[in-house]
């Protein structure tokens, strides 16, 4: 009933593996139950089987966009007129846009708690945006909003506690913490912020009775707007800078995008070592010594000096190289993925690695039959002071019977121990008290699937994506980019997201960052 998921992990490789091995597991069990629905036949009398529901286990939105041209999946997304569908509020998992109900009663949240809450973590905000000015790098989010929180506390003279301690900390956790637990997150992701909150949290008036109501007023209409969203092509009249869900997938834009030109793609391929041998010093790879680094035409023929070793013994050599791993691999953090690098990396490169973190956001996909859908179909946003999930409603989107959950840490890194069944019951059962009445009148449907990501212990990518810890700043992306060796003729360039200042932690800064390696290798030659 209904069709299967299609999974994408976009940068990543053992979880989408992973995932088409089970497709393929559940497509053959269906051909052996219903030959003529697996094969194709009557989408109506099969029920849809055979439809194929895409959803992205990585990257959904597009960020940004208010950066126009300067923004290249944006622009790409324009160009090849992909569908999309804005996010509520204009920011991915908003919570202002959000349909709160508290997972014990099943009773939506009051209009009014949630508006203080969120004029709290306003506050919160701009007195965090103002210590960071002056604090060390070492200091984390979490010290911050401590002192923020008490600040603010007294100010408002109301301290929180009970279920406005728990939205608090969902609101936070989404603001801050999506990728890395508070206190291992550093103060330079919101130092310098232009955040427009300047003494927001000394106006005493900002939070008072009127005030609050003012703002849920304002907070029920957002919800109001952003119900049913519209599918249409990606075009900046629609939407201006607002985020905007890929509703396709990014597979089917960017990368087939990129395999258009059809490389020679070596799939399975595990890199365990990259040689750098120097052809000045190497008598069996002198060629044209005279010309050899000064970007001339004889640079083109120049001898393979680079040797990348696989970890089933293939070789390959190469004159230039460009590495795009995630930069939990750069760690190390695997042993079925670490290089080795000779010569190693600068001491400098290799100290920026070590400082700057890599996190986990995980997410738990699943796909429902049509008539059994017991969350409200047409909001994108949903969500409850549990602390675990943030609810995408892929249904809205035009994605039949799907609902995606973020899992933010720490949560995200406590699956280890957890099969994907675990997870997957303890989803369904904050759901059921979410929805109780609709749950139980749809005579408690399970999901027809489900998928749940593991980017953590993938070991081709040790991680969901980076973030600033403490100690580390905006200066060590900027030293990640070097290129390898530092000194002497470049010969190895990276990219990813990690290495993007415009665009870090997303999918445009690890396109962005590979345009800018292509470029360099070309440099190399001369060509410009």
């Amino acid at each position: 009933v209904g069709g299967r998921i299609y999974t994408h992990g976009f940068g990543a490789g053992g979880a989408l593996e992973e995932a088409k091995r089970r497709g393929k597991k559940k497509k053959k069990r269906r051909k052996k139950k219903n030959p003529a629905a697996a094969a194709g036949g009557d989408e109506k009398r099969g029920e849809g089987k055979d439809k194929v529901i895409r959803a992205d286990l990585g990257a959904n939105y597009m960020h940004k966009c208010w950066a126009k041209d300067d923004q290249p999946v944006f622009k790409l997304a324009q160009q090849k007129r992909i569908r999309v569908g804005l996010a509520a509020g204009g920011r991915f998992a908003n919570t202002e846009c959000a349909k709160w109900f508290d997972h014990r009663t099943g009773k939506p949240i009051d209009p009014i708690t949630l508006a203080r809450c969120h004029i709290r973590g306003t506050k919160h905000h701009a007195r965090m945006a103002k210590l960071a000015l002056k604090a060390e790098d070492g200091v984390s989010i979490a010290t911050l909003l401590k002192s923020a929180e008490a600040y603010v506390a007294e100010r408002m003279r109301h301290k929180v506690k009970g279920l406005e301690r728990e939205i608090h900390y969902k609101i936070t956790s989404r603001q801050w913490g999506y990728v890395s637990p508070l206190p291992d997150t550093g103060v330079a992701l919101i130092r310098g912020e232009k955040t427009g909150l300047e003494g927001y949290e000394d106006m005493d008036e900002l939070g008072q009775p009127g005030h609050i109501q003012v703002i849920a007023q304002r907070m029920q209409a957002q919800v109001l707007e952003n119900e049913n969203p519209e599918i249409h092509e990606c075009e900046l009249a629609k939407g201006g800078g607002q985020d905007r869900l890929v509703v396709d997938g990014y597979h089917g834009f960017v990368i087939d995008h990129l395999l258009a030109c059809k490389p020679d793609v070596k799939l399975s391929k595990s890199v365990m070592k990259v040689e750098i041998r120097d052809p000045l010093h190497d008598e069996s790879l002198r060629v044209n010594t005279k010309g050899y680094w000064n970007g001339s035409e004889k640079n083109k023929s120049r001898a393979r000096s680079i040797e990348v070793t696989c970890r089933d013994g293939s070789v390959y050599t190469c004159q230039y190289l460009v590495c795009a791993v995630p930069l939990g691999v750069l760690k190390g953090r695997s042993p079925y993925s670490s290089i080795e690098w000779k010569p190693a990396l600068a001491s400098v490169k290799r100290d920026c690695i070590r400082m700057m973190g890599m996190g986990t956001h995980n997410k738990v996909v699943f796909r429902f039959a049509e008539d059994d859908v017991f969350w409200p179909p047409g909001t994108p946003q949903l969500l409850s002071p549990d602390p675990r999930y943030h609810f995408l409603n892929l249904h809205a989107y035009g994605k039949t019977g799907m609902i995606l959950l973020h899992v933010w840490p720490p949560h995200a890194d406590q699956w280890v121990n957890k099969s994907d069944q675990q997870v997957v019951k303890e989803a369904i059962g904050v759901m059921r008290g979410m929805f109780r009445s609709q749950y139980k009148a749809k005579k408690e449907p399970q999901p027809l699937e489900s998928v749940v990501t593991r980017w953590d212990t993938d070991p081709f990518s040790c991680g969901s994506y980076s973030y600033l810890a403490p100690g580390s700043n905006w200066n060590h992306i900027q030293i990640l980019n070097l290129p390898h060796p530092q000194v002497g003729e470049p010969r190895v360039f990276f990219c990813g997201e990690a290495i993007s200042i415009k665009g870090f932690q997303c999918v445009d800064g690890a396109y962005e960052s590979g345009q800018r390696a292509g470029k360099s290798v070309l440099e190399c030659y001369g060509i410009k």
